[in-house]
């Protein structure tokens, strides 16, 4: 079967489904039943409700999308789709695409036009979600490097949903406060903490991707990320109302 990729698909078979997301998302292995239930629900719920697009001279499969979207509702397991608002549609590529131009970085004040590799991009606003499915399909069956490009590139859209992309996700209250004060601690420091290994370095980029990386590493490997730094641990597990480390064991 093929998905038509200018419409939204109105169902699929929930066995084929299963099927899927047991071949491809390691990470449903640790959710208990009632888990299982609502991530089923969720994953169905978000293949309808959003449109699924193909690069160009690329075949998009009942497969990807189940995979992707598995994938994707992970983080929202303890929340709601409401978070996804901003994601009209996820556009698959078939591989790493390179862009280029000129462009501000590394550094501040430094202008480079050098290639950059893109496995995954979420545009703002009511832009799309795109993906390389090598390696998210890669990053889905093997949760255990702590690399999942789906959950990370989602994770930017729930930092975007309060309308600015600054590492915060929609907070309110004492959660913010809780949430500013941790970020004080383990993203601003000045000096590299031996606690920081268990974050990509590319988690220091800017605030943005340090909650995209923390996202990826509290769902992949959350009790490195609970033995490394409990405080952060303690404000993902508050925010996506989950504690994979304890499911665990």
């Amino acid at each position: 079967m093929r998905w038509p990729w200018t419409r939204k698909k109105e169902s699929v078979d929930l066995g084929f489904i299963e099927n899927a997301i047991a071949t491809n998302v390691g990470l449903v292995a640790s959710l208990d039943a009632d888990q299982r239930r609502r991530h089923l629900a969720l994953t169905s719920e978000l293949m309808a409700d959003k449109r699924w697009e193909a690069a160009a001279g690329f075949s998009l499969t009942d497969e990807m999308i189940v995979t992707v979207a598995a994938n994707a509702t992970i983080p929202i397991l303890g929340l709601d789709l409401w978070v996804y608002r901003q994601v009209n549609s996820i556009i698959l590529h078939p591989t790493t695409t390179t862009t280029s131009g000129r462009r501000s970085g590394p550094a501040a004040g430094v202008v480079s036009d050098a290639e950059v590799h893109i496995v995954g991009l979420a545009s703002p606003n009511s832009g799309p979600v795109s993906l390389s499915w090598d390696t998210a399909l890669s990053g889905s069956r093997s949760p255990q490097h702590g690399h999942n490009v789906i959950i990370h590139e989602f994770a930017h859209k729930i930092d975007m949903s309060d309308g600015a992309t600054d590492g915060v996700p929609p907070l309110r209250g004492p959660g913010l406060r809780q949430w500013e004060a941790m970020l004080s601690d383990e993203y601003e420091h000045s000096k590299t903490q031996k606690s920081d290994h268990v974050l990509r370095p590319y988690a220091w980029t800017n605030r943005a991707e340090f909650f995209a990386v923390a996202t990826e590493a509290f769902f992949c490997q959350p009790r490195a990320l609970r033995a490394a730094k409990p405080n952060l641990y303690e404000c993902m597990s508050d925010f996506y109302v989950q504690d994979p480390a304890a499911a665990r064991g």
